[in-house]
Protein backbone atom coordinates (compact mmCIF):
# COMPACT_ATOMS: atom_id res chain seq x y z
CA UNK A 1 0.00 0.00 0.00
CA UNK A 2 2.98 2.35 0.62
CA UNK A 3 4.00 2.26 -3.05
CA UNK A 4 0.39 3.98 -3.83
CA UNK A 5 2.20 7.21 -3.13
CA UNK A 6 3.91 7.19 -6.65
CA UNK A 7 0.69 7.73 -7.97
CA UNK A 8 0.42 7.80 -11.68
CA UNK A 9 4.35 6.72 -11.36
CA UNK A 10 3.36 3.53 -10.86
CA UNK A 11 1.63 2.69 -14.49
CA UNK A 12 4.68 4.14 -16.70
CA UNK A 13 6.28 1.93 -19.13
CA UNK A 14 10.19 0.59 -17.77
CA UNK A 15 12.70 -1.75 -19.18
CA UNK A 16 11.63 -5.18 -18.19
CA UNK A 17 13.89 -7.36 -17.22
CA UNK A 18 12.44 -10.20 -18.11
CA UNK A 19 12.26 -9.46 -21.53
CA UNK A 20 13.85 -12.55 -24.06
CA UNK A 21 12.97 -14.99 -20.61
CA UNK A 22 9.00 -14.73 -20.56
CA UNK A 23 8.55 -15.32 -24.28
CA UNK A 24 4.63 -15.38 -23.73
CA UNK A 25 1.94 -13.41 -22.12
CA UNK A 26 1.75 -9.80 -20.70
CA UNK A 27 5.62 -10.04 -19.43
CA UNK A 28 7.00 -10.33 -22.73
CA UNK A 29 7.49 -7.09 -23.84
CA UNK A 30 10.37 -5.13 -23.56
CA UNK A 31 8.75 -2.70 -21.47
CA UNK A 32 6.34 -3.25 -18.53
CA UNK A 33 4.38 -1.13 -15.77
CA UNK A 34 6.71 -0.18 -12.45
CA UNK A 35 3.70 -1.24 -10.64
CA UNK A 36 4.25 -5.03 -11.71
CA UNK A 37 7.90 -5.45 -10.71
CA UNK A 38 7.05 -4.02 -7.03
CA UNK A 39 4.85 -6.64 -6.67
CA UNK A 40 5.83 -9.67 -4.13
CA UNK A 41 6.24 -12.44 -7.36
CA UNK A 42 7.02 -9.43 -10.11
CA UNK A 43 7.73 -12.27 -12.75
CA UNK A 44 3.95 -13.79 -12.47
CA UNK A 45 0.77 -11.99 -13.27
CA UNK A 46 -1.11 -13.55 -10.62
CA UNK A 47 -0.89 -15.60 -7.85
CA UNK A 48 -3.42 -17.45 -6.08
CA UNK A 49 -3.64 -19.20 -2.78
CA UNK A 50 -6.54 -21.76 -2.53
CA UNK A 51 -8.39 -22.33 0.39
CA UNK A 52 -6.36 -20.37 2.83
CA UNK A 53 -6.25 -21.34 6.26
CA UNK A 54 -7.58 -17.44 7.14
CA UNK A 55 -10.58 -15.86 8.75
CA UNK A 56 -12.62 -15.18 12.16
CA UNK A 57 -15.88 -14.77 12.99
CA UNK A 58 -18.65 -14.77 16.02
CA UNK A 59 -21.90 -15.94 16.22
CA UNK A 60 -24.29 -15.35 18.93
CA UNK A 61 -27.74 -16.37 19.02
CA UNK A 62 -31.20 -16.16 20.27
CA UNK A 63 -33.75 -19.57 19.37
CA UNK A 64 -36.65 -20.06 20.56
CA UNK A 65 -39.62 -22.90 19.95
CA UNK A 66 -42.85 -22.75 20.52
CA UNK A 67 -45.00 -26.28 19.42
CA UNK A 68 -48.22 -27.74 20.65
CA UNK A 69 -50.59 -30.19 19.97
CA UNK A 70 -54.07 -29.20 20.58
CA UNK A 71 -56.75 -31.80 20.39
CA UNK A 72 -58.61 -32.88 17.31
CA UNK A 73 -56.20 -32.47 15.55
CA UNK A 74 -54.49 -29.07 15.88
CA UNK A 75 -50.85 -27.96 16.16
CA UNK A 76 -48.36 -25.39 15.95
CA UNK A 77 -44.74 -24.81 15.60
CA UNK A 78 -42.96 -21.81 15.82
CA UNK A 79 -39.25 -21.22 15.46
CA UNK A 80 -37.29 -17.69 15.93
CA UNK A 81 -33.90 -16.95 15.80
CA UNK A 82 -32.10 -13.84 16.96
CA UNK A 83 -28.75 -13.56 15.29
CA UNK A 84 -25.62 -11.54 14.65
CA UNK A 85 -22.76 -12.72 12.79
CA UNK A 86 -18.95 -11.14 12.33
CA UNK A 87 -16.22 -11.87 9.92
CA UNK A 88 -13.34 -10.67 8.14
CA UNK A 89 -14.01 -13.31 6.15
CA UNK A 90 -14.65 -12.54 2.27
CA UNK A 91 -17.70 -13.89 0.66
CA UNK A 92 -18.07 -12.06 -3.15
CA UNK A 93 -16.30 -8.58 -3.03
CA UNK A 94 -11.96 -8.96 -3.25
CA UNK A 95 -9.97 -8.08 0.17
CA UNK A 96 -9.52 -4.15 -0.47
CA UNK A 97 -5.96 -4.26 1.14
CA UNK A 98 -4.36 -7.74 1.69
CA UNK A 99 -1.93 -6.27 4.15
CA UNK A 100 -4.32 -5.38 7.00
CA UNK A 101 -6.91 -7.69 6.57
CA UNK A 102 -8.14 -6.29 10.46
CA UNK A 103 -10.25 -3.45 8.07
CA UNK A 104 -12.20 -6.84 6.23
CA UNK A 105 -14.05 -6.88 9.47
CA UNK A 106 -18.06 -6.60 9.57
CA UNK A 107 -20.76 -8.07 9.58
CA UNK A 108 -20.91 -11.10 7.98
CA UNK A 109 -22.69 -11.04 4.41
CA UNK A 110 -25.32 -13.57 4.97
CA UNK A 111 -25.87 -12.73 8.15
CA UNK A 112 -29.63 -12.93 8.83
CA UNK A 113 -30.66 -10.92 12.27
CA UNK A 114 -34.43 -12.21 12.28
CA UNK A 115 -36.00 -15.46 11.04
CA UNK A 116 -39.03 -17.01 11.87
CA UNK A 117 -40.97 -19.84 10.92
CA UNK A 118 -44.39 -20.97 11.38
CA UNK A 119 -46.36 -24.19 10.69
CA UNK A 120 -49.94 -24.88 11.86
CA UNK A 121 -51.76 -28.28 10.91
CA UNK A 122 -55.27 -28.74 11.19
CA UNK A 123 -57.12 -32.13 10.61
CA UNK A 124 -60.62 -30.92 9.88
CA UNK A 125 -62.99 -32.26 12.77
CA UNK A 126 -65.01 -34.19 10.19
CA UNK A 127 -66.10 -37.59 9.41
CA UNK A 128 -65.33 -41.56 10.82
CA UNK A 129 -64.26 -40.84 14.64
CA UNK A 130 -64.44 -37.12 14.23
CA UNK A 131 -66.24 -34.54 16.17
CA UNK A 132 -68.83 -33.75 13.32
CA UNK A 133 -70.60 -36.25 10.97
CA UNK A 134 -68.89 -39.17 12.59
CA UNK A 135 -70.56 -41.57 9.65
CA UNK A 136 -69.17 -44.26 7.87
CA UNK A 137 -69.88 -44.56 3.89
CA UNK A 138 -70.60 -41.80 1.80
CA UNK A 139 -70.01 -38.69 4.36
CA UNK A 140 -66.63 -40.44 5.64
CA UNK A 141 -65.45 -40.61 1.95
CA UNK A 142 -66.73 -37.22 0.61
CA UNK A 143 -66.00 -34.79 4.25
CA UNK A 144 -63.69 -36.80 6.13
CA UNK A 145 -60.04 -37.31 6.02
CA UNK A 146 -59.28 -33.38 5.04
CA UNK A 147 -55.78 -32.01 6.65
CA UNK A 148 -54.66 -28.06 6.17
CA UNK A 149 -51.07 -26.84 6.70
CA UNK A 150 -49.55 -24.07 5.80
CA UNK A 151 -45.80 -22.74 6.33
CA UNK A 152 -44.98 -19.05 7.12
CA UNK A 153 -41.22 -18.05 6.56
CA UNK A 154 -40.12 -14.26 7.42
CA UNK A 155 -36.53 -13.41 7.19
CA UNK A 156 -34.29 -10.20 7.63
CA UNK A 157 -32.56 -9.52 3.95
CA UNK A 158 -29.19 -9.70 3.90
CA UNK A 159 -26.77 -6.78 4.15
CA UNK A 160 -25.03 -5.17 1.02
CA UNK A 161 -21.43 -5.41 0.02
CA UNK A 162 -20.75 -2.26 -2.07
CA UNK A 163 -17.60 -1.71 -4.22
CA UNK A 164 -16.47 0.44 -6.53
CA UNK A 165 -15.14 1.33 -9.99
CA UNK A 166 -11.31 1.03 -9.14
CA UNK A 167 -9.68 4.05 -10.86
CA UNK A 168 -6.36 2.17 -11.15
CA UNK A 169 -5.04 -1.24 -10.60
CA UNK A 170 -4.84 -2.59 -7.23
CA UNK A 171 -3.50 -5.76 -8.52
CA UNK A 172 -5.98 -8.44 -7.68
CA UNK A 173 -7.64 -6.29 -4.38
CA UNK A 174 -11.04 -4.93 -4.71
CA UNK A 175 -12.24 -1.06 -4.11
CA UNK A 176 -14.60 -0.17 -1.68
CA UNK A 177 -16.56 3.43 -1.65
CA UNK A 178 -15.96 6.09 0.29
CA UNK A 179 -19.26 7.79 2.60
CA UNK A 180 -20.40 10.83 3.90
CA UNK A 181 -21.30 8.79 7.28
CA UNK A 182 -25.23 8.94 7.26
CA UNK A 183 -27.08 5.60 6.61
CA UNK A 184 -27.93 5.10 3.25
CA UNK A 185 -30.92 3.01 4.83
CA UNK A 186 -34.28 4.40 3.12
CA UNK A 187 -37.58 3.56 4.43
CA UNK A 188 -40.91 2.18 2.60
CA UNK A 189 -42.06 -0.68 0.39
CA UNK A 190 -39.24 -2.60 -1.97
CA UNK A 191 -42.19 -1.48 -5.00
CA UNK A 192 -42.06 2.07 -4.25
CA UNK A 193 -37.84 2.45 -4.25
CA UNK A 194 -36.66 -0.26 -6.94
CA UNK A 195 -35.11 2.44 -8.76
CA UNK A 196 -33.13 3.60 -5.44
CA UNK A 197 -33.57 1.45 -2.90
CA UNK A 198 -30.70 2.75 -0.92
CA UNK A 199 -29.58 7.00 -0.80
CA UNK A 200 -27.11 6.36 -3.68
CA UNK A 201 -25.78 9.82 -2.57
CA UNK A 202 -23.48 9.23 0.54
CA UNK A 203 -21.43 6.56 -1.46
CA UNK A 204 -18.93 8.26 -3.70
CA UNK A 205 -15.98 6.33 -5.51
CA UNK A 206 -11.95 7.19 -4.20
CA UNK A 207 -9.70 9.38 -5.44
CA UNK A 208 -6.84 7.78 -7.74
CA UNK A 209 -4.50 5.48 -5.64
CA UNK A 210 -6.34 5.22 -2.48
CA UNK A 211 -8.35 3.04 -0.33
CA UNK A 212 -12.00 3.87 0.33
CA UNK A 213 -13.04 3.70 3.98
CA UNK A 214 -16.68 2.07 3.61
CA UNK A 215 -17.16 -0.93 5.61
CA UNK A 216 -16.64 -4.10 3.87
CA UNK A 217 -20.58 -5.09 4.41
CA UNK A 218 -23.14 -2.33 5.63
CA UNK A 219 -24.86 -3.35 8.95
CA UNK A 220 -28.00 -0.72 8.20
CA UNK A 221 -28.92 -1.60 4.47
CA UNK A 222 -29.98 -5.23 3.78
CA UNK A 223 -31.72 -6.57 0.39
CA UNK A 224 -35.24 -7.06 0.72
CA UNK A 225 -36.36 -9.65 3.38
CA UNK A 226 -38.14 -13.17 2.39
CA UNK A 227 -42.19 -13.11 3.30
CA UNK A 228 -42.98 -16.34 2.13
CA UNK A 229 -46.59 -18.84 2.66
CA UNK A 230 -46.93 -22.05 1.57
CA UNK A 231 -50.13 -23.69 2.02
CA UNK A 232 -51.32 -27.55 1.25
CA UNK A 233 -54.56 -29.32 1.04
CA UNK A 234 -54.50 -33.37 2.01
CA UNK A 235 -57.65 -35.65 1.91
CA UNK A 236 -56.75 -38.75 3.11
CA UNK A 237 -59.16 -41.44 1.89
CA UNK A 238 -59.60 -45.26 3.24
CA UNK A 239 -61.05 -47.68 0.10
CA UNK A 240 -60.64 -50.58 1.92
CA UNK A 241 -58.39 -51.87 4.80
CA UNK A 242 -55.33 -52.21 2.82
CA UNK A 243 -56.12 -49.79 -0.14
CA UNK A 244 -56.33 -46.25 0.58
CA UNK A 245 -55.83 -43.03 -1.76
CA UNK A 246 -54.23 -39.43 -0.97
CA UNK A 247 -55.02 -36.30 -2.92
CA UNK A 248 -52.72 -33.52 -2.22
CA UNK A 249 -53.03 -29.91 -3.28
CA UNK A 250 -49.85 -27.54 -2.29
CA UNK A 251 -49.66 -24.07 -3.15
CA UNK A 252 -46.15 -22.31 -3.26
CA UNK A 253 -46.12 -18.79 -2.48
CA UNK A 254 -49.65 -18.62 -1.84
CA UNK A 255 -49.80 -14.90 -1.94
CA UNK A 256 -47.59 -14.54 -4.84
CA UNK A 257 -45.61 -12.04 -3.19
CA UNK A 258 -42.39 -11.00 -5.75
CA UNK A 259 -39.15 -11.72 -3.62
CA UNK A 260 -36.78 -9.21 -5.11
CA UNK A 261 -33.14 -9.68 -5.50
CA UNK A 262 -30.49 -7.36 -3.91
CA UNK A 263 -29.79 -3.81 -5.50
CA UNK A 264 -26.91 -3.13 -7.63
CA UNK A 265 -23.65 -2.44 -5.74
CA UNK A 266 -21.34 -1.18 -7.47
CA UNK A 267 -20.33 2.65 -6.69
CA UNK A 268 -19.36 4.84 -10.43
CA UNK A 269 -21.97 2.81 -11.75
CA UNK A 270 -25.60 4.08 -13.42
CA UNK A 271 -27.20 1.29 -12.17
CA UNK A 272 -26.04 1.96 -8.78
CA UNK A 273 -28.72 1.15 -6.00
CA UNK A 274 -31.57 -0.62 -8.77
CA UNK A 275 -33.55 -3.28 -7.98
CA UNK A 276 -34.17 -5.28 -11.29
CA UNK A 277 -34.39 -8.77 -11.07
CA UNK A 278 -36.38 -11.13 -8.29
CA UNK A 279 -35.56 -14.46 -7.57
CA UNK A 280 -37.66 -17.46 -6.91
CA UNK A 281 -40.85 -17.91 -8.36
CA UNK A 282 -44.33 -16.77 -8.41
CA UNK A 283 -47.24 -18.98 -7.40
CA UNK A 284 -47.38 -22.16 -8.22
CA UNK A 285 -49.79 -25.15 -7.28
CA UNK A 286 -48.85 -28.75 -7.29
CA UNK A 287 -51.82 -31.75 -7.57
CA UNK A 288 -50.60 -34.72 -6.13
CA UNK A 289 -52.65 -38.18 -6.18
CA UNK A 290 -50.99 -41.15 -4.09
CA UNK A 291 -52.17 -44.79 -3.98
CA UNK A 292 -51.13 -46.87 -0.51
CA UNK A 293 -51.41 -50.39 -1.20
Amino acid sequence: PSFLRQGAALQERIANPFFGLIQIGALSGSTVARQQLLRPFPQFTSVQMIRPNIGNSTYHSLQAKVERRFSQGFAILSSYTLSKLIDDVNQTAPVQDNYNLKLERSIAEFDRTHRLVSTVVWELPFGLSKRFLNQRGFVDKVLGGWQLSNIFQIQSGKPLALTATPTTTLFGGGLRPNNTGVSAAKEGRVQDRLNSFFDTSVFSVPAPFTFGQTARVLSDVREPRLNLVDFSVIKNTSIREQLKVQFRAEFFNLLNHPIFNAPAVTVGTATLGRVTSTFGAPRQVQLALKIVF
